[in-house]
C-alpha cells in the first residue's frame, strides 16, 4: 500500500472516530489532523508523509483508537517499507513504536508481523532510531514468561541485545537495551534454582546469559582490560563505558547465579579462580591503580550494594579486601596519593555512611566505630569558625556523623562527642541540618535511638548554654535566608522529636557504647526528671523564654532591602515568616496533644491558636511575651 492509500485511511479513521460517540477525542486534535491529512499529499516513501502518520498516530488517545486490523496493516507496510527506505528512518520507526505502544499489543502479535521483524539487525544497525524500535518490540515479552522463553531461544538475537547494552556509545540506547534486558531476567528470576555446585539449572533467559558460552564470555571479553588491542576490541575509553554498564546491571539482578561460578574455563581465563560474574567485575575488571575515575565507578557501586542491606554483600566485600579499602580513603588520608585523595575522599565517606546507617549492630561491635569518632573530633576540631560562616564546611564529614548510631555520639569516659563540636554560631545551614537530623530521633520502632537522640538533646544544651539564642538569631537574620531556614528547621525537629525514655539502669559491662540510666542523665542537671517528649523540652525553660516568644512576635519586614517585600513570595522576608508560621503551626499541634494529657494549659493552646490564625505576616509582640514567661 503506497503512502497516500495510507492517509486515505487515515482520513477514513479519523471520520469513524468523530461519527462513533464512545470515543470522546479532543476535537481540536481531530481538525488539526484532518486539516493536514486533507492537505497536499506527499509522494510515496516521503518524509513528510511519514512525519504526517507518525504526529497523528502520537497521540495516546487516538493510537489506541485505532482498529486493530489496521494497526497490524500498518506495521505491516512499515515492516516492508523499512529495509528499502533511503531516507532518515526515525519518522518510520517512531510510527511503529507509537502503534506497539498500547499495553494489549503483546509479543505474539510483535511475532506476526509480515515481513518478519529481523531481530538481529535491527540490534546491530548503527542507526539509533533502528535500534530503539527493535527494543520497544522486545520489551512486549517481559510480560509473559511463554514470550521470554521465545527470545532466550534466539541465542543471536540475545547475543546482539547484550552487545548493543554494552557497546553502544549512545546512552539513549543504552539506557532502554538495559531495561529490556533486566527486566526479562526478573520476570524469570523466580524460575531458577541452583544445584549443589552453584550451577544455575533452571530459567531459560538466565541460563541464554549465563550458561551460553559465547554469549557468557563476550560479556567478560568486551569489559575486560586484557582484551585491549586485540582485533574488534574497544577502546580503553570504551571499555570503561561498558564496565560501568556491567556494574549498574549487577545491582539489579544481583543473586547466587551471579554471585557463584557458572563457567569455570571463561572466569579462570579472567582471572577469576573462585566466583562469577560479581567477582569478576568487583575485583577483577578495573585496574583501580591506574584509573581513579573509575574507582570512583567501583567505590561508588560497593556503597549502593552495601546499601542493600544483604548480608551476603558486607561478607562480600570484606573477605575481598573491598571494605577496609573503601573505608581507608576517609579514615586514613594520610596514607593515600594526594590526586587519588581529591576525587576519592568523598566517596569513601558515602561508603562509611552507607556501612554505619545499614550494618549498626555490625559497627557497634568493631574498631572501627572509635576510627571515625577519632577522625570526626579531628576534622571537625580543626574547622575554624570563618571556615563555617563561609560556607567551606567539612560536608563529607557531616555526612559520616548523621549516618552514626546515636550512641556511639554520647560521649565516653574523659572523651567528648564530635556532636558538640557543631557550632550554632555562626550560622551554617549544614551545620543546623546536622544536629536537626540527630537531635530528632527516628521512628518508633527503635527505641535505643530514640532515647539516645534525647540524651544527646539535653548534653548539648549542657555544652552550649546558649544554643537556643544562637539557633534564634540565625532564624531571624533575613540577610542570610539559608542559615534562617535551616535554623526553623532546627525549631521544628525538636518540636516533633522522636524520643524515648532512657533506662532504669544504665548498660553494665565492657560495652564501650552505652546510654546513661534516667536518673544518671537528670542528675547531671540537678533535677529530679527531665521532659520526655520535644514539645515538652521547648516548653520549659530555657527554651519556653526564647523559641516561642520569636515564634509568637510578628514577621520582620524590610520592605526596602528585599525586592518585593511583604507578600511577595520570591523574597527572603516572605519566605522565612512562611516558614517560621509552618514551624508555628507545628507548635500548636503538638502543644494540642500534649496538653489533652496534663489536663490543664488551654489558655496556652488558645494564644498559640489565635497567632496562627493571623498567618504569616500577623500577630502582635505581646502575645509572644505573655506565653514565654508562663510557668510550666
Amino acid at each position: 500500500m503506497a503512502l497516500p492509500a495510507l492517509l486515505d485511511r487515515v482520513q477514513s479513521h479519523l471520520q469513524e472516530v468523530r461519527n462513533e460517540p464512545s470515543r470522546i477525542l479532543d476535537e481540536k486534535l481531530l481538525d488539526h489532523v484532518d486539516r493536514q491529512v486533507s492537505g497536499k499529499r506527499p509522494e510515496p516513501h516521503s518524509h513528510r508523509g511519514l512525519l504526517l502518520l507518525a504526529d497523528v498516530y502520537t497521540d495516546r488517545k487516538l493510537s489506541e483508537s485505532l482498529e486493530e486490523s489496521w494497526r497490524d496493516t500498518l506495521l505491516n507496510q512499515l515492516s516492508d517499507l523499512l529495509p528499502t527506505l533511503q531516507q532518515d528512518p526515525t519518522p518510520v520507526t517512531c510510527l511503529i513504536i507509537c502503534l506497539v505502544t498500547p499495553r494489549r499489543y503483546d509479543f505474539a502479535r510483535v511475532l506476526t508481523i509480515k515481513p518478519p521483524v529481523d531481530f538481529t539487525a535491527g540490534l546491530s544497525s548503527p542507526l539509533r532510531s533502528i535500534n530503539l524500535a527493535v527494543l520497544a518490540l522486545l520489551e512486549k515479552a517481559i510480560y509473559r514468561k511463554s514470550d521470554i522463553d521465545i527470545v532466550a531461544g534466539k541465542a543471536d538475537v540475545v547475543a546482539a541485545l547484550v552487545k548493543l547494552w554494552l557497546c553502544t556509545p549512545d546512552t539513549a540506547v543504552a539506557g532502554p537495551a538495559h531495561d529490556v534486558i533486566v527486566g526479562m531476567m526478573l520476570a524469570d528470576e523466580g524460575e531458577h534454582t541452583m544445584t549443589d555446585s552453584g550451577i544455575m539449572d533452571e530459567g531459560l533467559m538466565w541460563r541464554r546469559i549465563l550458561r551460553d558460552r559465547d554469549i557468557y564470555g563476550s560479556i567478560f571479553s568486551i569489559c575486560s582490560l586484557s582484551t585491549l588491542g586485540q582485533e574488534g576490541s574497544l577502546s580503553k575509553r570504551e571499555k570503561t563505558v561498558s564496565q560501568a554498564r556491567l556494574l549498574d546491571m549487577l545491582l539489579k539482578i544481583d543473586s547466587n547465579p551471579v554471585r557463584t561460578s557458572q563457567m569455570p574455563e571463561i572466569e579462570q581465563r579472567f582471572g577469576v579462580k573462585n566466583g562469577g560474574l560479581l567477582q569478576f567485575a568487583a575485583t577483577h575488571m578495573v585496574d583501580y591503580r591506574d584509573d581513579v575515575l573509575m574507582h570512583m565507578t567501583l567505590i561508588e557501586f560497593y556503597a549502593k550494594y552495601l546499601g542493600t542491606g544483604d548480608t551476603f554483600a558486607l561478607h562480600f566485600l570484606r573477605s575481598n579486601g573491598l571494605h577496609t579499602r573503601s573505608m581507608a580513603y576517609y579514615l586514613e588520608p594520610e596514607k593515600q596519593d594526594p590526586l587519588d585523595l581529591t576525587y576519592l575522599y568523598g566517596l569513601s565517606a558515602k561508603y562509611l555512611s552507607t556501612y554505619c546507617s545499614t550494618f549498626s549492630q555490625d559497627l557497634l561491635a568493631s574498631p572501627i566505630a572509635g576510627q571515625i569518632l577519632s577522625r570526626l573530633t579531628q576534622v571537625l576540631g580543626n574547622t575554624h569558625s570563618s571556615q563555617w560562616a563561609q560556607e567551606k564546611i567539612p560536608k563529607h564529614d557531616l555526612h559520616v556523623l548523621v549516618s552514626l548510631p546515636r550512641v556511639t555520639l554520647i560521649p565516653r569516659t574523659q572523651a567528648s562527642s564530635p556532636l558538640f563540636l557543631i557550632p550554632v554560631k555562626p550560622a551554617n545551614p549544614g551545620a543546623f541540618a546536622a544536629l536537626a537530623h540527630v537531635l530528632h530521633g527516628v521512628p518508633r520502632s527503635m527505641p535505643e535511638e530514640q532515647a539516645a537522640a534525647r540524651a544527646l538533646y539535653y548534653l548539648e544544651m549542657e555544652n552550649i548554654t546558649s544554643f537556643w539564642e544562637c539557633v534564634v538569631a540565625a532564624a531571624d537574620m533575613i540577610a542570610l535566608k539559608q542559615g534562617a531556614l535551616s535554623a526553623l528547621s532546627l525549631i521544628a525537629a525538636i518540636i516533633t522529636a522522636n524520643w524515648s525514655p532512657l533506662p532504669d539502669v544504665a548498660s553494665s559491662g565492657s560495652d564501650l557504647f552505652k546510654l546513661p540510666s534516667e536518673s544518671e542523665l537528670a542528675s547531671s542537671f540537678h533535677a529530679e526528671s527531665l521532659p520526655q517528649s520535644g514539645i515538652e523540652a521547648i516548653m520549659t525553660q530555657p527554651a519556653l523564654g526564647i523559641v516561642i516568644p520569636y515564634l509568637m512576635k510578628p514577621a520582620r519586614s524590610f520592605g526596602s532591602l528585599v525586592g518585593g517585600g511583604r507578600g511577595d513570595v520570591e523574597s527572603a522576608v516572605y519566605q522565612i515568616a512562611a516558614a517560621k508560621h509552618d514551624v508555628l503551626t507545628l507548635l500548636h499541634q503538638k502543644l494540642k496533644e500534649w496538653v489533652e494529657t496534663r489536663g490543664e494549659g488551654q489558655e496556652m493552646v488558645a494564644a498559640v491558636g489565635r497567632r496562627v490564625a493571623q498567618g504569616p505576616m500577623g500577630g502582635t509582640s505581646e502575645a509572644g511575651g505573655q506565653v514565654g514567661t508562663m510557668e510550666m
